[in-house]
Parts: structure tokens; C-alpha cells; sequence
């Protein structure tokens, strides 16, 4: 991590792009499954990474490990990029109202993660302009 790092959001931030990048590809997975359900021999998606995301949900608030969880971060946008959706080896078919479900909370997380972002682009436009509105 480079001095500069927590100027510009450091973990924090990069964690939300991750975030924001992982709900993207999780909605991509979703709408698949949707326009397939009355495929046959279809095989629901899934992101490939949403166990990853489940396992640094509640390490991100200990900020005494920042290298750790960029190294973390680093590999969930790996992870993003090489393969990120794969067969959902829980699910043998479509099930429509789940996928609606799913992709109702999706939606939510999506927005709930661009107010987090925007928040953070506000800090830093107030530290740049020295607190000066």
C-alpha cells in the first residue's frame, strides 16, 4: 500500500469497487438464469467469488490489518476477473421466484454500495477543497 493510499479511499475504497464490480457480475449471472429458465438441461449460474465476499464481511471494520485485506481485495478482483461465473453446483434448475428474489436484494446491494461510494467521493471533494463548501 503506497503513502498515498488512505488519501484516495485506500481499503475502503477499494473494497467498494471490488463490491460494486462482484454485484455487477452477480447480476449478469441472475438475468442468464432468467432469460434460461425454460431451457432445457439448463444449469444455473452463480458468481464465483460470493464466498470470498461472505468471508471479508466481517474482517472490513478491523482497520490494524489494511495490508491483509487489499491483499484480500486484490484477489476478489482477480477472482472477478478470470471465471467469475460458473455453474451453480447447488442447483439443478431455474427457479424463478428465487431468482427474482435474488435479484431484487441484488438491486438494493448494488444501489446501497453507489450511496457508499458517492460518500466517499464527497470526503474526499471536502478534503481537497479544505473543508471549504
Amino acid at each position: 500500500m503506497s503513502p498515498i493510499d488512505p488519501l484516495l479511499g485506500g481499503v475502503t475504497s477499494q473494497l467498494v469497487s471490488v463490491a460494486l464490480d462482484a454485484a455487477l457480475t452477480r447480476h449478469a449471472a441472475i438475468a442468464a438464469n432468467i432469460a434460461n429458465v425454460d431451457t432445457p438441461n439448463y444449469r444455473p449460474l452463480a458468481a464465483r467469488f460470493d464466498q470470498l465476499v461472505t468471508e471479508l464481511q466481517g474482517r472490513v471494520t478491523d482497520r490494524s490489518n489494511d495490508l491483509a485485506m487489499a491483499r484480500d481485495g486484490a484477489r476478489l478482483r482477480d477472482s472477478l476477473q478470470s471465471l467469475p461465473i460458473v455453474p451453480d453446483p447447488l442447483s439443478t434448475k431455474v427457479e424463478l421466484d428465487m431468482q427474482m428474489a435474488q435479484l431484487a436484494k441484488n438491486t438494493l446491494q448494488y444501489q446501497a454500495l453507489l450511496t457508499a461510494q458517492g460518500k466517499l467521493a464527497s470526503l474526499m471533494q471536502l478534503v481537497i477543497s479544505e473543508g471549504k463548501t
